[in-house]
């Protein structure tokens, strides 16, 4: 009985071994931070740049929760003004992207929350606050709330290491079109004297 159990598990382990390998089509590589943290759906897992290329419309939310509770929220970080992300736990966080920017959201500056009773919920509001020396705190622009798409600490790292590494190529871009500006007024001041 115990052969013929063996003998079956053996089979059963070919058969599939070789409709896998008969594939195909083989999936695109995963990327090496994917691969640090365990991801429960492969098929729903956003890669960063399909978080940074969609478009934040309701059916573009895969995974899409509708309210987070409040009393679980570990920490709010602003990625920057379309991304921000709620750590509910030690893997376990909720990715919020704006359409467009929300003015007032910044790295490193507090958010006001508003919410009904203890879950932030789709279409509630979310604002920066800025310390200001002469008027206390300023306000932000008040953004409702599109969604919320689970992620894990890997993918939200490599979010925001994308998205800085975006700002630096954004101001290295600048600071060129600049020093191209200077040159040329004073290429026309020589040309005018």
């Amino acid at each position: 009985m115990l052969r013929k159990l063996h003998v079956l598990w053996c089979c059963c382990f070919l058969a599939v071994a070789g409709h896998v390998l008969a594939q195909p089509d083989q999936p695109e590589p995963i990327e090496k931070a994917e691969l640090l943290e365990p991801v429960q759906d492969l098929d729903n897992a956003l890669s960063v740049q399909d978080i940074l290329e969609r478009d934040a419309a309701d059916g573009d939310y895969v995974n899409q929760v509708s309210c987070l509770n409040a009393r679980r929220m570990r920490g709010t970080d602003v990625l920057d003004s379309r991304h921000v992300a709620f750590r509910m736990g030690r893997d376990e966080y909720y990715l919020v992207q704006f359409k467009h920017h929300c003015l007032g959201l910044r790295r490193d500056r507090p958010v006001r929350l508003d919410m009904r009773n203890s879950r932030l919920c789709k279409f509630d509001s979310i604002q920066g606050i800025e310390p200001s020396a002469m008027m206390g705190m300023r306000e932000g622009q008040r953004c409702s709330i599109p969604g919320f798409t689970r992620m894990t600490k890997a993918q939200v790292e490599l979010l925001k290491s994308t998205l800085k590494d975006e700002r630096q190529r954004a101001r290295e871009l600048a600071k060129e079109e600049r020093r191209r500006i200077r040159e040329e007024r004073t290429a026309r001041r020589r040309g005018d004297t």
